[in-house]
């Protein structure tokens, strides 16, 4: 009898396009193309203290906003939502997750908040917050920055009902960072 070995080889990439609306900001992105390499069952990682299970890989890349005269800045993330959520599809067997922190408004450490519709939502004041579909993120402040620097890391993890998966397969999510000025 044959021992069948189940590896679960992903590919995962992340492809980032920029749209900055109602201003003259510019975005830019230390990494646009992230690629979590190939994996396999063995290498996925195993919850723990309640965090998330069966990560892939964790990639971070700086965001630039600059203004060219001092403006309020609320950042995007437009693409498929993911099963929960806080999450963005990843191919149709995993999830993405984005967190934005360590905010620097004009070089002054911020905190953030969620900006949803015409004003802020609902949200601790703090220095990191996942990136949710259709709901933006601003410093929380009444003042208006001419440059906001962030640090994105990407987090992308396998579905619980797909670990046991045995081909190949080539994970990609195409999403939009969206910069609205006001």
């Amino acid at each position: 009898m044959r021992n069948a070995k189940c590896d679960l080889l992903l590919l995962g990439a992340i492809f980032l396009s920029f749209n900055v609306m109602a201003s003259d900001c510019d975005l830019t992105v230390s990494q646009t193309h992230t690629n979590f390499g190939t994996f396999s069952r063995g290498t996925l990682s195993q919850p723990v203290n309640g965090g998330q299970a069966n990560i892939i890989g964790r990639k971070t890349a700086m965001l630039t906003i600059v203004c060219p005269r001092p403006e309020h800045i609320t950042l995007y993330y437009r693409a498929a939502a993911g099963g929960t959520e806080n999450t963005y599809l990843l191919g149709d067997i995993a999830r993405l997750s984005l967190i934005i922190s360590d905010a620097q408004a004009d070089g002054k450490s911020v905190s953030l908040v969620y900006k949803q519709g015409g004003g802020v939502a609902s949200s601790d004041n703090l220095k990191e917050l996942p990136l949710l579909p259709d709901i933006g993120i601003t410093p929380n402040s009444n003042d208006p920055v001419t440059t906001l620097v962030m640090q994105m890391t990407s987090v992308a993890a396998v579905n619980d009902s797909n670990v046991r998966i045995k081909e190949h397969k080539t994970l990609v999510s195409n999403g939009t960072l969206e910069v609205v000025s006001e």
